[in-house]
C-alpha cells in the first residue's frame, strides 16, 4: 500500500480526536479538575485555558499530565496521598478528571469522526494491519462505547503502559511497541495524531509517515509530514496484494474451508498471533508446543513455548521491597527454530520480509499444523516456505517439523538452519514479567553425530534435568554445526531453482529426569532419535494413532451450524492434546489452562470438576490416574488442614508439583496499575470437588480396588475437615462454616472485612452435607471388617462415624426473604449493582472486581456473582437429587422454584470465568433449551473469540473446553449413574438434531445415538458382566454385543 506515495504496511492512530471525538470531554472534565486546584492553590485568576490543554495536556498520560501542568504553575504535589498535602496529590487529581471523564462520557456516548472510519474500513477490506495508540487507561472502554473496537489489530494504552514501564508520549515507545505488535517496521508503518506530544513521539521512533489530523480549534500547528483536516484528503493506494487474499499456488487455499475437521487462518494479524498459537498448540499429554511460527522469538507478539506435564519450578520475587515465592511450570527450550538464508544473505526473520500470502491450517482429525508462506525479501526474491509438525501421539517423546522451501522467481542457494535454543524465559503472560522468570540454567550443548544435535539444561530450584535432541534429514549432507552458550544449531544447504527446491525434516526426542526407565535423559533421547525413523513414518505412525482416539473420542453432532460442530471438536482436540492415554502413567494434575501457555502458572485448580465426568465415560484409567495425583498429595492437604487449627485434609486452591497452597498473596490489576491481596485460598471447597470427582468415577466405573485403597481415604479426611471447619450452634441445633469463599470468588468477606471469608456458603454447605454421606457410604460399600484393615488404619470409630452423621443432617442453610436459596449469609442485605450500567460503561464486565477496585469499591457490597455459585447445585445434582438432599438436611425445597432462582442468579452474574456459561448453559437446559444452546455457543467461541480480553494467547480453558463438550455428552443426554444404572432422559434443543457418541461403561464400550424420534443404546461386544440401562423410566439389561430403542419422551 502506498499513502501519499510511500510504501506503508501498517497504520497506527491515535484515538481521541483522531478515531473518536472525546477531546472535548477530556478537556472540559481537565478543566473542571484544575480549576478546582488552581482555586485551592490561590491562583482561581488564572484559570485553565485551552492553550494549556493544547500545550500540556493532549495526548499525554493522565499522571503525567498533572504532573505537567503543576509544573508549569509551580505547584508541588506529592505522588500518592500518603504524601498529601492540602492541594491534593497526582494521583487524586488524576482520578478526579478520570469520574467526571467517564460520568459524562457514559450519559453523553462517544461520538466518530466519520472520514477516520471510512479509511479505517478501507484499511480492513485490504487486510492492512492497524493498532491504536492512546495514552488513556480507558482507551478501551471508548472503543467499546464507540463499537470501532474490531477495525484494529492491536491496542496500546495506558494500561499496557503502565504495565510494560512504557514512557508516554512525546516519547516513541508507545507507537514502536504497537509497530512491534503489528510485525511491521516503523519505518513502513505510518501515524496518525492530532496532538503535538504525539507528533513528537512518532518523529521520534522514526516512523515512515507521520500525518497530522488538524482540528479547526487546535491552538497549535501539527509538525508532521502531511497534515489534514480529514483522513478521506490523503492519497491512499491500496495496491494488489493481501496475504489474507486467496492465492492459487497456496495448497492450503484449495483445501476444503468448510471441513469442521480443520481451523484456517488467511493472512496475518499480530494482534491475533498469540491466541492462534494457542489455539494451533500440539501436544500429547506428556508435552505441548505452542503454534508459534519456526522462525519467530519471544518478542511480544509471538511466543515460543514447550511445557512438559507436571514439570514445575519455584522462584523468590522482590515487589516492593517484598519476598513472593512462586512456582510455575517450566518453559522449555525450543525446538522449532527454523530459518534460511538466500545466497548469504540475512537469516528468516518474523520481521525482515515481506508476507506475500500466508497461510495456516490446523487439522484436528491428523493433528498437524501446516503453514504456508509467500515471502519476498528486500531484492524482491519471493520464496513459498511450506511447513508441516506434528507431536507424536505414538511416540511421546518425539516430534517433528517439515520444511520446504521454493523460489518462486529466481535462483540461488539456501541454507537452511535448525536450531535448540535454550534462551528461553517464562514471559507468555505480562503481568508475571516483573517478577523472577528465568527458570532452566545450566545449559550443555553437543552433538552425537553429523546430523543429531542436542541440549541439556536443568530447572533452577526442582533440579529437573531435560534433554533435547534433533536430526536433520536432508537430501543434502548436513555442513555446518554452530553453537552458543545457549542454543546449538545445524546447516544444510542447496541450490535451487524456480523448478527445484529444497526439503529439510528436524526429527526432536525430548526426555527429562522425571521419566521412567531411563538410564539418564541424553542417553534417552539421543537412543530414541537413532532408533526413530524419516518424517513420512513417524507422520503416519501418528495419524493412525490419532484415528484409533477419535473412534473413541468423536461427537458426532447433527446440527446446522458448521461452526459449532468445528468449536466442539476443538474443545475435545484440545482435551485429548493434553489428557491422553500417555498421561496415565505420570504424576499430574489437569491444569486449568492446558500446556498451552503460563497462565495461572500451570497450575490445578477445581477445573477437574468438569473435565473428570468426560474422562470417566471415555477413558477412565486416565480418571483414577489423576484422581491418585491428588492421593499422593493428601499429606500436604492434611498438613494444611492442621495449618489453619482443623484436622483432615484441606486441598489447596492452586496445586503444583507437591500438593502445596501456591495461590500467591497478589494479584496485578492493570486498571488502577495497582497489586491486590489475592484471598482466593479461602476456596476451601476445591477438597469438595476431589470428593465429587472420587465418588462419580466410583459409580461410572465400581473400581473396588481403586475406592478402597485411594477413594475412600480421601472421601474420610474430607469429611473430617468439614466436621472439624464447622461451628455448632446450641440456639438453633445447627452447624454453621465460616470464614470461606464459594465458587462467586467476587466475595472473599463481607463490606469492610475483605479477606476474613462468608459465612454459611449455600454451595459449600450442601457439598459438605452431600461429600460426608459419601464417606458414609463408602463405610458401608468398602464393609466394616474389610481385608486390607483400612477403617482401623484410619481410626474410624462409631462416635466419628455418628458425628458425621449429625453434621450431614444439620449444617445450616440460608433463604432469601423471596424464598429462594441465598447464596451465603448476609447475601440478602447487599445491595443490588446496575450491571447493565456498568456494561453501557466498560463493555466486557466480566472482571467487574477489577473495574470496582480502580474505583476504589468492592464487589463485597453487591449482589454480583463473577460465575455460578449456587447454580452449581443445579449444575451438579438433578432436581430430584438436590431436593432429597436438602430433605436430609432438614429442608423444604420447592423444585418449581428453580426457574426463579436461575433467573434471580443469572442476572446478577458477569460471566468473570470462561466455566460461567458452561454452568449455565447446564442449568437453563430443562427450562429453556433455546437459552441454553445459546450460551453453549458463547462457551465453545470463549477461546476462539477470546472473549476473556487477551487471555486466550496465555492458554486455553480446559475446564470450559472439556464442560461444553460435557453439555452435549451428558446435558441434553440426560445422562447420569446412579443405583448402579446408566440413566439417559434426553432433551434436545431443536436447533440439535442428532447426537452420537461413544461411552465406556463398566469395561463396556456403549454406543449412544439420540435424536428427534428415538434413543438407541448398542453395546459392542464382549464378556463384561451385563449392566442396567434406564431410558427415560424404561429399564434394560444389556449384554455386550446387543441394541436397544426407545421413543424419545417430550417434555
Amino acid at each position: 500500500m502506498r499513502i501519499q506515495g510511500r510504501r506503508i504496511d501498517a497504520v497506527l492512530f491515535d484515538l481521541d480526536g483522531v478515531v473518536t471525538d472525546t477531546a472535548v470531554i477530556h478537556e472540559r472534565a481537565w478543566k473542571t479538575a484544575f480549576d478546582a486546584l488552581l482555586e485551592a492553590a490561590g491562583q482561581g485568576d488564572r484559570p485553565f485555558t485551552h492553550e494549556d490543554y493544547s500545550i500540556y495536556i493532549d495526548g499525554r498520560e493522565r499522571l503525567d499530565a498533572v504532573r505537567g501542568f503543576a509544573r508549569a504553575r509551580g505547584l508541588a504535589l506529592p505522588e500518592t496521598a500518603h504524601g498529601d498535602t492540602a492541594l491534593g496529590s497526582v494521583r487524586q487529581w488524576a482520578d478526579r478528571k478520570n469520574e467526571d471523564y467517564l460520568r459524562t462520557l457514559t450519559s453523553e456516548g462517544v461520538r466518530t469522526i466519520p472520514g477516520t472510519l471510512d479509511v479505517l474500513r478501507q484499511l480492513r477490506l485490504a487486510g492492512i494491519p492497524t493498532a491504536v495508540v492512546s495514552a488513556s487507561r480507558n482507551a478501551g472502554e471508548v472503543m467499546a462505547l464507540a463499537g470501532v473496537g474490531g477495525l484494529f489489530d492491536a491496542r496500546v494504552d495506558g494500561t499496557d503502559a503502565l504495565r510494560r514501564d512504557l514512557a508516554g508520549k512525546p516519547a516513541p515507545d508507545m507507537f514502536l511497541e504497537a509497530a512491534r505488535r503489528l510485525g511491521i517496521a516503523p519505518n513502513f508503518s505510518a501515524v496518525v495524531e492530532d496532538a503535538v506530544a504525539g507528533i513528537q513521539g512518532a518523529r521520534a521512533g522514526k516512523f515512515g509517515l507521520v500525518i497530522g489530523l488538524q482540528r479547526a480549534s487546535a491552538a497549535v500547528e501539527l509538525d508532521a509530514d502531511v497534515v489534514v483536516g480529514d483522513l478521506t484528503e490523503l492519497d491512499i493506494d491500496i495496491g494488489p496484494d493481501s496475504p489474507a487474499e486467496y492465492n492459487g499456488a497456496c495448497e492450503l487455499c484449495s483445501t476444503d474451508a468448510e471441513s469442521t475437521w480443520v481451523l484456517h487462518y488467511r493472512g496475518a494479524i499480530a494482534a491475533d498471533e498469540g491466541i492462534r498459537e494457542s489455539l494451533c498448540t500440539l501436544g500429547n499429554g506428556y508435552f505441548a508446543t505452542r503454534g508459534a511460527l519456526p522462525e519467530a522469538r519471544a518478542d511480544g507478539i509471538h511466543y515460543p513455548g514447550t511445557y512438559l506435564a507436571g514439570c514445575y519450578n519455584r522462584l523468590t520475587s522482590t515487589l516492593s521491597g517484598i519476598d513472593y515465592e512462586d512456582e510455575s511450570i517450566a518453559n522449555w527450550p525450543n525446538w522449532l527454530g527454523t530459518t534460511f538464508n538466500i545466497d548469504g544473505g540475512e537469516w528468516l526473520t518474523t520481521d525482515n520480509q515481506l508476507l506475500r500470502h500466508h497461510h495456516l491450517a490446523l487439522d484436528m482429525g491428523e493433528a498437524v499444523l501446516r503453514r504456508e508462506s509467500l515471502l519476498e525479501d528486500s531484492q524482491g526474491r519471493r520464496t513459498w516456505l511450506r511447513q508441516i509438525r506434528f507431536v507424536s501421539m505414538a511416540s511421546a517423546h518425539v516430534a517433528a517439523l517439515e520444511t520446504r522451501l521454493e523460489p518462486e522467481n529466481y535462483t540461488g542457494t539456501i541454507v537452511v538452519r535448525a536450531t535448540l535454543d535454550g534462551d528461553v524465559t517464562n514471559g507468555n503472560v505480562a503481568e508475571f514479567r516483573a517478577l523472577n522468570n528465568s527458570h532452566l540454567t545450566e545449559c550443555e550443548t553437543g552433538s552425537a553425530a553429523k546430523d543429531q544435535v542436542w541440549i541439556r539444561m536443568h530447572t533452577r530450584q526442582s533440579r529437573i534435568a531435560l534433554t533435547l535432541a534433533a536430526r536433520m534429514d536432508s537430501v543434502t549432507p548436513v555442513r555446518n554445526t554452530t553453537s552458543t552458550p545457549t542454543s546449538i544449531s545445524h546447516e544444510t544447504s542447496a541450490d535451487v531453482t524456480q523448478d527445484v527446491g529444497v526439503q529439510v525434516s528436524t526429527i526432536v526426542a525430548l526426555y527429562c529426569s522425571r521419566d521412567r526407565a531411563i538410564a539418564d535423559p541424553l542417553s534417552a533421547a539421543l537412543s530414541r532419535l537413532t532408533e526413530a525413523r524419516s518424517f513420512p513414518v513417524l507422520l503416519d505412525e501418528h495419524r493412525r494413532q490419532w484415528k484409533r482416539l477419535w473412534h473413541r473420542y468423536d461427537l458426532v453432532v447433527e446440527c446446522s451450524d458448521n461452526e459449532i460442530v468445528r468449536a466442539v471438536r476443538l474443545q475435545l482436540f484440545h482435551v485429548v492434546q493434553c489428557l491422553s492415554p500417555h498421561t496415565v502413567d505420570l504424576d499430574v494434575g489437569i491444569p486449568a489452562r492446558g500446556l498451552h501457555g503460563e497462565a495461572y502458572r500451570g497450575h490445578i485448580f477445581w477445573d477437574e470438576l468438569f473435565v473428570l465426568p468426560l474422562l470417566n465415560l471415555r477413558i477412565p484409567e486416565l480418571s483414577r490416574s489423576l484422581l491418585i495425583y491428588r492421593y499422593r498429595r493428601l499429606s500436604a492437604a492434611k498438613r494444611r488442614a492442621r495449618e489453619i487449627g482443623c484436622s483432615g485434609a484441606l486441598f489447596p486452591w492452586q496445586s503444583g508439583s507437591d500438593g502445596r497452597e501456591e495461590t500467591p498473596q497478589v494479584l496485578f490489576n492493570p486498571r488502577s496499575g495497582r497489586w491486590m491481596p489475592d484471598h482466593s485460598s479461602r476456596q476451601f471447597h476445591v477438597g469438595l470437588s476431589v470428593a465429587y470427582n472420587v465418588w462419580h468415577y466410583w459409580e461410572v466405573t465400581a473400581d473396588f480396588g481403586f475406592l478402597a485403597s485411594y477413594g475412600a481415604e480421601m472421601l474420610v479426611e474430607n469429611a473430617r475437615f468439614w466436621v472439624s471447619l464447622a461451628v455448632w450452634d446450641a440456639v438453633d441445633d445447627r452447624f454453621d462454616i465460616r470464614g470461606v469463599m464459594g465458587p462467586d470468588e467476587f466475595h472473599d468477606g463481607y463490606p469492610g472485612h475483605p479477606g476474613a471469608g462468608i459465612d454459611n456458603s449455600t454451595y459449600v454447605n450442601v457439598m459438605a452435607s452431600w461429600s460426608i454421606r459419601r464417606a458414609l457410604d463408602a463405610y458401608t460399600i468398602v464393609g466394616r471388617d474389610d481385608g486390607v484393615g483400612l477403617w482401623a488404619g484410619l481410626d474410624v470409630s462409631s462416635s466419628e462415624l455418628g458425628a458425621w452423621h449429625n453434621l450431614a443432617c444439620k449444617l445450616r442453610v440460608e433463604f432469601l426473604d423471596n424464598g429462594l436459596l441465598a447464596q451465603f449469609h448476609g447475601y440478602g442485605e447487599l445491595r443490588e449493582l446496575d450491571l447493565d450500567d456498568y456494561r453501557k460503561r466498560y463493555g466486557n464486565i466480566g472482571r467487574l472486581d477489577l473495574i470496582l477496585e480502580a474505583e476504589n469499591d468492592s464487589c463485597a457490597h453487591y449482589k454480583v456473582s463473577k460465575q455460578a455459585d449456587v447454580l452449581m447445585l443445579l449444575y451438579l445434582f438433578t432436581a430430584e437429587e438436590l431436593t432429597e438432599l436438602l430433605a436430609g438436611m432438614g429442608y423444604d425445597f420447592e423444585p418449581s422454584t428453580i426457574p426463579a432462582t436461575v433467573d434471580y442468579y443469572l442476572a446478577r452474574t458477569t460471566h468473570g470465568s470462561t466455566l460461567s456459561r458452561v454452568a449455565h448453559s447446564w442449568v437453563l437446559a430443562r427450562g429453556n433449551r433455546r437459552d441454553s444452546w445459546d450460551m453453549l455457543r458463547e462457551s465453545c467461541a470463549a477461546d476462539l473469540a477470546d472473549s476473556q480480553q487477551g487471555t486466550t494467547r496465555e492458554g486455553i480453558h480446559l475446564g470450559a473446553m472439556a464442560g461444553s463438550v460435557d453439555i452435549l455428552q451428558r446435558c441434553y443426554t440426560g445422562i447420569e449413574v446412579r443405583g448402579d444404572t446408566l440413566r439417559l432422559h434426553p432433551q434436545l434443543p431443536t436447533e440439535l438434531r442428532s447426537l452420537e457418541f461413544d461411552l465406556r461403561y463398566r469395561d463396556h464400550w456403549v454406543r449412544i445415538r439420540c435424536n428427534g424420534a428415538a434413543t438407541t443404546v448398542t453395546t459392542s461386544p464382549c464378556s463384561a458382566p451385563a449392566i442396567r440401562i434406564d431410558i427415560d423410566g424404561q429399564e434394560f439389561v444389556m449384554n455386550g454385543g446387543e441394541s436397544v430403542s426407545a421413543a424419545y419422551l417430550a417434555s
